[in-house]
């Protein structure tokens, strides 16, 4: 089974709406059956909630040793740019795939 097969099975514990930051802000658990990597648990968030992915932040996965639940926090913006000028920089990189990583941490004119 490759890592793209990797059914999370999300559930909403906490949900607060904070207007001045024009986001939501979530705590999760997470069933699965590995630690879930942060770029496919933010698609599968932006899918289960139909907002686009750019919305989504996983501010941070936390598990516990032997368990198939973790519990995580996220951050849903009602605009993409607003996520963009709020989120720091390396929860920004964190987000995004391995490849997507490193595109953004290459510097530029450089080919590799």
């Amino acid at each position: 089974m490759s890592s793209q097969d990797i059914a999370y099975q999300i559930s909403i514990v906490e949900e607060r709406v904070n207007r001045l930051m024009e986001r939501r802000e979530l705590r999760l658990e997470v069933a699965s059956q590995a630690s879930p990597r942060r770029d496919l648990l933010r698609k599968a968030l932006a899918s289960a909630l139909k907002v686009p992915v750019e919305n989504v932040y996983i501010r941070n996965v936390l598990s516990s040793y032997g368990s198939q639940v973790c519990t995580c926090t996220a951050h849903v913006y009602d605009d993409a740019a607003r996520g963009k000028a709020i989120e720091p920089k390396h929860i920004q990189m964190r987000n995004l795939s391995r490849e997507e990583r490193k595109q953004a941490s290459a510097p530029a004119g450089a080919s590799s």
